[in-house]
């Protein structure tokens, strides 16, 4: 909730509950976005000899 609040503000523009649903599924899909455009890509690098 800290990050969302920080990101996107404390309040919603929706008067109506069910579009301000709609508002913060869509404020939660942005945020996830965000995060997996910043998380780094991992490839390992040598073969493991057993």
């Amino acid at each position: 909730m800290y990050r969302l609040k920080q990101l996107f503000g404390d309040s919603l523009a929706s008067r109506i509950f069910e579009t301000q649903k709609t508002e913060v599924h869509v404020r939660v899909a942005a945020m996830n976005i965000m995060t997996y455009l910043g998380m780094p890509v991992s490839v390992r690098v040598g073969i493991a000899l057993s």
